[in-house]
């Protein structure tokens, strides 16, 4: 009997249109970075050092689950530094990159005429930052929206407005003494489109 049942719930499963289930995606993300130091005393140098904003290249896949979606995105950038004052700042591009990954969990917020959505999105981040021969890692927390429509049948556009969080970048003894860490934010509105399966 338990036999019979495990083989009708399999059937069932294989069943569903593997259609309604996944979803493959690229996405281009201009991103801004602030925060990871500031200054601690008055002092003529800089009053930030921070990770440079940058583009992120984006891949996920999720799964609708019901009326949720579980998915995970891999992203990639190239990442400098930047040195701000009041009046002026410098930028080197050249001096890192950045892998990250998100869990997210994305559910709708709001329909939008006969098939457009606002959806949701929130989960936790690692991002790995590799500087020179140095290499270190972040977690974090990352919250989005986003408005996606379809295109034809199978494809699918998407804006999206995504934050996160996570502790400084910098390591004790990274900054000098006129600086002191605080927490990395970034925001971005990325485009993207979709594939279903």
């Amino acid at each position: 009997m338990r036999v019979r049942a495990a083989v009708l719930v399999f059937m069932a499963v294989i069943a569903v249109p593997v259609a309604a289930q996944w979803n493959v995606g690229l996405e281009i993300n201009p991103t801004h970075y602030r925060g990871s130091s500031r200054a601690a005393t008055d002092s003529s140098g800089p009053t930030r050092v921070r990770p440079a904003d940058a583009t992120t290249f984006g891949v996920r896949v999720d799964r609708a689950i019901r009326r949720v979606r579980l998915g995970v995105q891999v992203s990639y950038a190239t990442v400098g530094l930047t040195a701000a004052a009041p009046k002026l700042s410098l930028t080197d591009k050249s001096s890192g990159e950045v892998f990250e990954g998100q869990l997210l969990l994305n559910f709708q917020v709001a329909g939008i005429g006969s098939s457009g959505a606002v959806r949701m999105e929130l989960g936790p981040s690692l991002h790995l930052w590799k500087a020179e021969s140095e290499s270190r890692s972040r977690a974090g927390g990352v919250a989005a929206v986003a408005y996606e429509w379809p295109v034809t049948n199978r494809f699918s556009g998407a804006i999206r407005l995504e934050g996160m969080l996570s502790k400084s970048w910098f390591d004790p003894g990274d900054l000098p003494s006129e600086l002191e860490r605080q927490v990395t934010w970034r925001y971005g509105i990325g485009l993207g489109v979709r594939y279903r399966l």
